[in-house]
């Protein structure tokens, strides 16, 4: 089957710079030059060049960090998800990271419309001693009726692999009809939802505490939920109702894991 849109990302380190060795792009999805914010480290904007997610759409995005390459991927803007009559949507991302690479994955909310479906599967592949940070969010759209949750569903998988063994699979389904998504154990009277993993060596003992001290200026805007994966890596989960709190928490965690890889913090300029 055809794709709507492929990306493709090869970063490799040269004399202690990362440089991306290899880039494809294809129908709707494009990126921009990469961005050197830091020295040594490039940042990656994919453009989504179609203006929205349609009925029957398939994307694909495959990243590849050799050793010791350091990548941040982001994007421009919001992907938008409208009306599915026929098809849902259909995107999916595989990601490799070898030992002592460090990949970021920063995007833009998914912001689903009335009656719009979306599907999402995303499956990384990393070596021990690699660092990994990935983060989704997802947002209802404007309506006709000015109700939330017009959209039918939105499904996501995540599945991590360290060293060819599974260490967290993420399954997050969002289906208004099937009950009151607002309701205690779903929604919990908020409208929006943002996760983010974090795999890396560099997370000690002691790293629950600070998470949490992030988070304490947080405790009137969202719900927040943080756990330990089996490898030692986190998974966090952000109730809220607007997209820049849930923006917001993410870019903290962003930089307290770049603090302790010696990076500098980071805010993102896209607009």
């Amino acid at each position: 089957m055809s794709m709507t849109g492929t990306l493709r990302l090869k970063a490799v380190c040269r004399d202690e710079k990362t440089v991306v060795a290899d880039t494809y792009f294809d129908g709707a999805f494009k990126v921009a030059r990469p961005v050197y914010f830091q020295e040594n480290e490039p940042t990656v904007y994919s453009l989504h060049v179609g203006g929205g997610y349609v009925g029957g759409d398939r994307y694909h995005t495959d990243v590849v960090l050799e050793e010791n390459a350091r990548l941040t991927l982001t994007t421009q803007s919001a992907a938008k998800v409208y009306k599915t009559p026929d098809e849902p949507v259909y995107q999916s991302m595989n990601i490799q990271l070898a030992k002592n690479s460090v990949f970021l994955y920063m995007p833009d909310p998914l912001i689903a419309y009335e009656q719009a479906r979306f599907q999402q599967e995303t499956v990384i592949r990393m070596e021990k001693g690699a660092t990994l940070l990935y983060s989704d969010s997802m947002t209802p759209g404007w309506s006709k009726s000015g109700r939330p949750f017009r959209y039918e569903w939105i499904r996501s998988r995540v599945k991590i692999y360290e060293d060819g063994v599974l260490q967290a699979y993420d399954h997050l389904f969002l289906k208004p009809d099937a009950g009151d998504l607002l309701s205690l154990m779903q929604m919990e009277g908020c409208t929006h939802v943002g996760s983010l993993f974090i795999v890396s060596p560099l997370l000690q003992a002691g790293w629950k505490e600070e998470v949490g001290d992030l988070f304490q200026s947080y405790s009137e805007q969202a719900r927040i939920g943080f756990s330990e994966l089996k490898n030692g890596g986190c998974t966090i989960r952000i109730l809220a109702n607007a997209s820049h709190v849930i923006e917001e928490i993410v870019l903290q965690c962003t930089n307290w894991m770049r603090g302790k890889l010696n990076q500098e913090a980071v805010a993102l300029r896209k607009y």
